[in-house]
């Protein structure tokens, strides 16, 4: 499967970004130091049981602040304080009161922003994955005339939003959502989520670099703050819009070690709906049984990070929730204010199976639970053989999954 080793000239940096690390992380509710300060809560009615009305009704009869209503998991969004949570619980028609997650990253510092690759690179990843024979057989740098490149696949990035004049991704870009400020644009403030896009479908424009599959349609769903931190809710709006909109991909680079079902509920109505969900598995090894959420859920693609020698990155997450494995380490990529850098962490990793998902659907395989099962019949075994803690079924390979062909090391 190893053709060629065609890179970015960078310093060679561990960033782990998964949103980005286990480690230095602080997790905290947005509640202040006083234990009276107001916390954000997830309320959810009984299905069917009250209207709008008699919703709002019980919040203000609870002394709560509403944030917003989130319709897909029939929730509100509240600031409370201890009686404010314990009047709603008591409430026949509440379900239940989740806590509304929100992760903090305190990542290593990051080098400046390269200038752009010239001429146009291949990176790493994409050519290990052999995205690359899907479009491009004669090996020119050049998506082949007529060639499955991923066009008119609906694909959502949930995280710190997308560069929207990105040389190398504008083309590609074909609408988005702010759901931390909703009159804002889903412009990228952090840089993260301009990476991961890169990584999925930056353009074949003879610049920069190449995704996976570069003519793929990209979505900016803005669900993470400049820091690289979003409320679950945040996070649950942007499904919302994922599902209203017809999206068919949707790649999370981001985790929590917190089973919110509110935000389970909610990728389970994205899979119901059709769409097939990735996502980082977190930074949190080398231990076992450190797969983060949202990874975790079975309705969710776990990705797992390999270097370039096919070897599990020292950082990644393992478990048995690990369904994939895929290049996540020195990974170049296109980044905010129209340049590029060499990021490295299964946030990395989990957009090359996101646009190897793209490939497939664009094949003509459209049902979810099919382009799940072409992935994982396609991967490259890796470690034990059969599925494993570390790698799931394999290294991804987007050519055999979308082609059915294979292409020997």
């Amino acid at each position: 499967m190893q053709k060629r080793n065609i890179g970015c000239l960078t310093v060679s940096l561990l960033i782990l970004a998964l949103v980005f690390s286990m480690t230095g992380m602080v997790f905290a509710s947005s509640s202040g130091d006083h234990p009276n300060s107001p916390t954000r809560r997830i309320v959810v009615f009984q299905n069917q049981l009250v209207d709008q009305v008699e919703k709002d009704q019980i919040l203000k009869q609870a002394g709560v602040s509403k944030v917003k209503d989130l319709p897909l998991i029939n929730a509100a969004v509240v600031l409370t304080g201890p009686g404010g949570e314990k009047a709603l619980q008591q409430r026949l028609e509440v379900l239940r009161v989740d806590t509304d997650v929100m992760v903090y990253t305190q990542a290593k510092p990051q080098p400046k922003p390269q200038p752009k690759p010239q001429p146009e690179i291949l990176p790493w990843g994409v050519d290990r994955i052999d995205a690359d024979l899907v479009w491009d057989e004669d090996q020119n740098l050049n998506i082949d005339e007529g060639a499955n490149a991923g066009g008119g696949v609906k694909v959502a990035i949930l995280d710190t939003g997308i560069d929207l004049d990105h040389p190398d991704l504008q083309a590609n870009i074909k609408g988005g959502i702010n759901t931390i400020i909703p009159w804002k644009s889903p412009d990228d403030d952090n840089g993260h989520g301009t990476h991961v896009a890169g990584i999925i479908a930056a353009v074949d424009n003879a610049v920069g670099v190449i995704g996976t599959a570069p003519k793929a349609e990209l979505y900016a769903v803005k669900v993470l703050n400049r820091q690289g931190s979003g409320y679950v809710s945040d996070i649950i709006e942007g499904l919302q819009w994922c599902i209203d909109n017809e999206m068919q991909v949707v790649n999370m680079s981001f985790g929590t070690p917190y089973d919110i079902p509110s935000l389970h509920e909610a990728i389970g109505s994205a899979y119901d709906s059709g769409i097939v969900s990735v996502a980082a598995a977190g930074n949190s090894g080398p231990g076992d049984d450190t797969v983060l959420y949202p990874a975790r859920y079975p309705e969710v693609i776990a990705v797992s990070a390999t270097d370039d020698k096919d070897e599990i990155a020292g950082w990644s997450s393992r478990g048995i929730e690990v369904e994939l494995a895929a290049p996540g380490v020195g990974i170049c990529s296109t980044f905010k204010g129209g340049g590029y850098k060499t990021l490295s962490g299964t946030s990395m990793a989990s957009p090359h199976v996101a646009g190897s998902a793209a490939l497939v659907i664009a094949s003509g395989v459209t049902d979810k639970s099919e382009v799940r099962l072409k992935l994982q019949i396609a991967a490259d075994n890796l470690g034990n053989p059969g599925k494993d803690n570390l790698y799931g079924y394999g290294l991804v390979d987007a050519q055999e999954a979308a082609t059915g062909v294979q292409t020997e090391p």
